[in-house]
């Protein structure tokens, strides 16, 4: 029983260290998903709901992405 809990472990330690290694990763694919979207924006310079709302929507496609290249 300890024995799988061990591998367990391990094996979600390993699925971290990739996910913080492609962490430079996912935050360039989600800027690009963004600026895609915004592209037509007239002003972005202010937080409005609509650009937050975009970027949590790019943010959360780039992370499905990248945990489904992950496996």
């Amino acid at each position: 029983m300890g024995e799988m809990r061990r591998a367990i472990d391990r094996e979600q330690q390993d699925r971290q260290k990739l996910r913080d290694r492609f962490a430079s990763t996912l935050v360039i694919a989600a800027a690009i998903i963004a600026a895609v979207r915004l592209a037509r924006e007239t002003d972005i310079t202010k937080p409005t709901p609509r650009l937050l709302s975009v970027v949590a929507d790019s943010v959360s496609l780039a992370q499905r992405i990248l945990d489904r290249i992950v496996g």
